[in-house]
């Protein structure tokens, strides 16, 4: 009998020691998940991003009302002027030609031709009793008769302009160049437009 316990003893050797090895892997999983299950307490006490929330911005806009315009109908030229002579009064305005010259012009401006050039002095009375807005005034000139070949306006830094009105009592002349040829055939025509709700006034004649 004394001879067996020896014998039992090592034959549950193996057993104890798979036994504490087992309880070792399970106490070391069951550490894992509670660690992991656990918040970090610096990842806690962090603040969490706070943003602005942007200004909500509109999406339709109301239409301006359209203001009040009055429709000018500018009337038809009645009949042409000699070129000597004075237009009738426009609306307590006299217009006159007291000049018209042949002469060259050379362009300093980039896109300006030279050439032969006609002059035209445009004088305004104003006979009435208000100012006439002259700073609008504009004056064209054809050439070649009744062809009527636009000729070419051009900037001359001597002429004289109107100004942006002219009283009642006072006259303004503005001289206006254009570039046409002198060889060309049939009377020139001058028209000056000086108001809105007025006809222009033509004055036709011979070029000189």
């Amino acid at each position: 009998m004394a001879q067996d316990m020896p014998t039992a003893g090592r034959g549950r050797a193996p057993w104890i020691v798979f036994v504490v090895v087992a309880a070792l892997l399970v106490g070391g999983v069951v550490w894992a998940v509670v660690g992991q299950g656990q918040p970090d307490a610096s990842a806690a006490a962090s603040p969490s991003p706070s943003w602005a929330t942007p200004t909500p911005q509109p999406t339709a806009f109301e239409t301006p009302a359209a203001g009040s315009t009055t429709e000018i109908t500018k009337p038809p030229t009645d009949a042409e002027v000699p070129l000597d002579q004075p237009a009738p009064p426009v609306a307590g305005a006299t217009v006159q030609l007291v000049a018209v010259t042949k002469g060259t012009f050379t362009g300093d401006v980039p896109g300006e031709p030279s050439g032969d050039a006609i002059t035209v002095s445009v004088r305004v009375v104003n006979n009435g009793s208000a100012p006439i807005d002259t700073g609008a005034a504009s004056v064209n000139l054809t050439y070649g008769g009744d062809d009527r070949t636009p000729g070419i306006a051009v900037t001359d830094k001597k002429a004289r302009v109107f100004p942006a009105s002219v009283a009642p009592g006072a006259e303004a002349t503005a001289d206006f160049t254009f570039v046409a040829p002198l060889a060309a055939e049939g009377d020139i025509r001058v028209t000056v437009d000086l108001l809105a709700s007025e006809p222009d006034i033509v004055f036709v004649g011979p070029r000189p």
